[in-house]
């Protein structure tokens, strides 16, 4: 469940600096009352979730092979890949594919 609420977390603050969309896992509470929100959660909300992930790490993957490396997953800023970069690479190739993070991950 941990892996789960990081990975939403990490998805959510990534790129903080591009503007925050109103279908966003987190919204603020003032976008909250507004009358045109609506709330993402069960499947949706893991589908959202997994479709930001992949978005960092295909932006991470200059190379677009499908795979980071440990150094490019730190510059890119995914350090929470980085930092379990052994465990997730569970096939010992040196390089990690967004499925093998889906996994480590519990998504």
């Amino acid at each position: 469940m941990s892996r789960i609420l990081f990975a939403f977390l990490l998805a959510t603050t990534f790129g903080a600096s591009a503007q925050q969309t109103w279908s966003d896992p987190y919204v603020p509470p003032h976008i909250k009352r507004s009358p045109d929100y609506v709330e993402t959660s069960g499947p949706a909300l893991k589908a959202q979730v997994e479709r930001k992930l992949r978005d960092q790490f295909e932006s991470a993957d200059l190379a677009k092979s499908g795979t980071l490396t440990q150094a490019q997953a730190r510059a890119a800023g995914l350090v929470y890949i980085a930092d379990n970069f052994q465990a997730i690479d569970k096939r010992g190739a040196g390089v990690v594919r967004f499925e093998d993070v889906k996994t480590f991950l519990g998504l």
